[in-house]
């Protein structure tokens, strides 16, 4: 009677108990309009910048997934910081040390394909019945097929996901990297009608949304990384062809990468950061590459750093590597715009910005000037006395709690130039544009050496300078075959820069490297590139839930 009474209380009572949820949107009511199209894209270009920029649960509040994978594993950088005991993670990856648990390598696996999911809420539920709606899903297409990309040149056989994942789905490995490389390569074709472009060289808007440009540029990099030279540069080319990009000025070279670069000609696509101090700092640091500015910059607790303009403290976890600067140097000349706007020796840093004490100073005092300099007599770690310039921010780089506000660049149009040039190359550039491409590349740099023909070994040459620190390098290496040669060494050589004044051993500011202790890693572990680095392993939390992942050959 009891059971009864109780069923009977709640049949009565079950459309009481059907309350709608509040601040929600039920799926059958969203997925219609174009204003909900609209609102999803916006979703997932947050999503996608999101986690490119940031995964705390795996890659902690400091590194972004994307730039660390690319960019830590290549021999244009040290990773750095107070000492061979900190930034561990980045020196495993900079010594080519990882394995199948490496958490920014499980990072950024995780994040590409949170940004896919993010891209197939917009492709797979809306139909394309108005313009709004087919542009939005191609918007979505070519950031799924960017993330695509990044798998594919990462892991190789990663599964392509075309739909919205259910969470019991244990997708497998695609059949090829070639197959990868095509499927990319055709959702570009398929999505380039749909999708907007430039009005003109200077239209800042559409650098930062996905564009037909954009859209060529990643299929051209597929159809490079496939082998396909001639599909390659007859995309690249259309971009180059439009008139609607420009490379900076050689005299702006130093605003690259810096907030008054932002949107600049150059930006094919960018992630677009807007800081809302309403908001408080904890709703936008996690789009704002969080501690990335603290990361980069160079210890306070180790330099007096002039403060007029760049951002005087930091962390000092990346320097530019010996081979990079020699390189850099040897081909462009210490006048070079591009020298002086990538890297920056000791005496120009300090002498060339302005210090509290250059009011009472003359300038031959300002060279035993106690309050300027490395002071701290370890030296700072991981360093040959030039100073990375190309990612140092300045203070107006900056928010109010000195997080990073530079926009987020997927890619600039040197890229596109110089993998137009490398297809050009491959096929003969018979009728020089390839040349053509490079040359600008060189002018704008101010490079002391000009190519005369547009050759493989060129292209390499030219990629290794202008593109530093912009992810490209290890990509490039691998794809050469040059990795085992070029990445050998990576690992062998952190030394100490030190200044001779503060250590006693001169009357002036004078640096010295010290190599005592440089090859302490060497020493302790099995560093270089070895053949199965040519593709990251699978990580251990997908092999470990997803048995239809094949593990990489070597893993």
């Amino acid at each position: 009677m009891l059971a009864s009474a109780a069923f009977t209380f709640v049949a009565c009572n079950q459309d009481r108990l059907e309350i709608p949820q509040k601040g929600v949107v039920s799926v059958s009511d969203f997925y219609l309009t174009d204003e909900d199209a609209e609102s999803a894209l916006v979703a997932c270009y947050a999503t996608a910048h999101q986690y490119y920029a940031f995964e705390p649960n795996t890659c902690g509040y400091n590194d972004a997934p994307f730039v660390a994978l690319w960019n830590y594993p290549s021999d244009d950088i040290y990773a750095a910081g107070q000492n061979k005991s900190d930034n561990v993670q980045c020196q495993m990856l900079n010594s080519i040390r990882w394995d199948v648990t490496h958490p920014y390598i499980q990072g950024a696996y995780s994040c590409f394909y949170k940004a896919i999911y993010a891209a197939n809420l917009v492709i797979c539920n809306f139909e394309g019945d108005s313009e709004v709606k087919r542009r939005c899903i191609a918007e979505a297409r070519i950031i799924r097929a960017y993330s695509q990309l990044q798998l594919a040149m990462g892991w190789g056989t990663a599964p392509i996901v075309t739909e919205v994942l259910s969470g019991d789905s244990r997708p497998g490995n695609c059949e090829s990297a070639e197959y990868a490389f095509q499927w990319i390569a055709d959702e570009c074709d398929a999505a380039l009608d749909d999708l907007e472009e430039k009005s003109d060289v200077n239209d800042v808007d559409n650098c930062l949304r996905v564009t037909k440009a954009f859209a060529l540029a990643v299929k051209g990099k597929a159809l490079l990384w496939k082998g396909n030279y001639t599909g390659a540069a007859a995309a690249l080319k259309q971009i180059i062809d439009s008139g609607k990009y420009a490379l900076l000025p050689s005299e702006n070279m130093e605003d690259i990468l810096h907030i008054e670069g932002n949107a600049s000609t150059e930006s094919i696509f960018e992630f677009n950061l807007v800081y809302v101090a309403a908001g408080g700092d904890s709703n936008y640091w996690r789009k704002a590459s969080c501690n990335w500015a603290m990361l980069w910059n160079y210890r306070n607790e180790k330099v007096y750093f002039s403060s007029d303009h760049y951002l005087a403290t930091g962390w000092g976890e990346v320097n530019p590597s010996k081979k990079f600067c020699e390189a850099l140097i040897a081909n462009d000349g210490m006048d070079s715009a591009r020298r002086k706007a990538w890297i920056k020796t000791y005496d120009e840093l300090l002498y060339d910005y302005t210090f509290a004490s250059d009011a009472t100073l003359t300038d031959e005092e300002k060279k035993s000037d106690l309050t300027r300099g490395i002071h701290d007599v370890t030296g700072l770690y991981g360093h040959v006395g030039y100073f990375n310039w190309k990612r140092n921010f300045r203070i107006d780089d900056c928010n109010s709690s000195s997080q990073n506000m530079v926009n987020f660049p997927l890619m600039r149009y040197p890229e596109v130039l110089l993998m137009y040039a490398e297809c050009q190359a491959m096929t003969g550039d018979s009728d020089g544009s390839g040349l053509a491409a490079l040359n600008l590349i060189q002018d704008r740099a101010q490079s002391a050496h000009r190519s005369t023909a547009c050759t493989l070994d060129e292209v390499k040459n030219e990629k290794f300078l202008e593109l530093y620190l912009e992810g490209v390098r290890y990509q490039d290496l691998i794809r050469w075959g040059d990795a085992e040669t070029e990445l050998a060494d990576n690992g062998s050589y952190y030394p100490n820069f030190i200044d001779k004044l503060f250590e006693g051993t001169s009357d002036v500011h004078e640096g010295r490297v010290d190599e005592s202790d440089a090859d302490w890693c060497k020493n302790l572990y099995q560093t270089g590139f070895k053949e199965k680095n040519n593709l990251f392993p699978f990580p251990y939390s997908e092999l470990s839930v997803n048995p239809n992942i094949t593990q990489n050959p070597g893993w």
